[in-house]
């Protein structure tokens, strides 16, 4: 009786949990054969993700405080510690489809939606910020980080348009916000900052 019902809903043979959760059609998800969850459908994957993130326990001044609402990251800021479900993780990772991106789940298709914004309070108003800067050589590089966040990163710290994390933390542990401390630098160091919540880190 099983075999006849696994026969059933599986005329071709195919082993019965590919047979349930396999992609109905691959011809769109082109890159499956290098996805995750085919490992998994195989049996050859059991592994949970561990996301990456950086922690940095302190307390920003009511100075920086006021410039990140100015430039629209204080809901970020405001989130304070985020309690991740690796396991959650590990399961939209192997959902996800890269070539429609979407989730491919049981009951159909779902994707990212802009609610994100609603969460967080970012600004989602003007020209998308995309893309990579080729064209700026490390010096140059240097210049704008200087200009914008308030030090120029090592050679080593740079890879083309990339700044480690690590180098930002550096720098805004070692900079001291006073009543008395200009304004620009103010600036600069909620900058870097916001460059610190982009890349994962919560100041709290």
């Amino acid at each position: 009786m099983a075999r006849a019902l696994e026969r059933s809903l599986n005329p071709y043979q195919v082993p019965l949990f590919r047979a349930v959760y396999d992609p109905r059609d691959r011809i769109v998800l082109s890159q499956q054969a290098q996805h995750r969850s085919d490992d998994i459908l195989d049996g050859d994957l059991d592994e949970v993700l561990q996301a990456k993130r950086v922690q940095q326990e302190q307390n920003l001044p009511v100075r920086v405080q006021q410039i990140l609402h100015q430039i629209g990251f204080y809901g970020v800021y405001g989130c304070e510690r985020i309690q991740y479900d690796c396991h959650l993780i590990t399961a939209l990772v192997e959902m996800w489809q890269s070539e429609t991106h979407s989730f491919r789940i049981r009951v159909g298709e779902a994707t990212i939606t802009l609610k994100i914004q609603v969460i967080w309070g970012l600004p989602i108003d003007g020209e998308p910020v995309t893309g990579a800067d080729l064209e700026r050589t490390t010096i140059q590089w240097q210049e704008y980080c200087m200009q914008y966040i308030g030090f120029a990163p090592e050679d080593g710290a740079l890879k083309g348009s990339q700044l480690q994390v690590k180098s930002i933390i550096s720098h805004v542990s070692r900079v001291q916000i006073a009543p008395d401390t200009p304004h620009l630098i103010v600036v600069q160091y909620a900058c870097a900052v916001a460059l610190l919540l982009l890349g994962g880190m919560n100041v709290s």
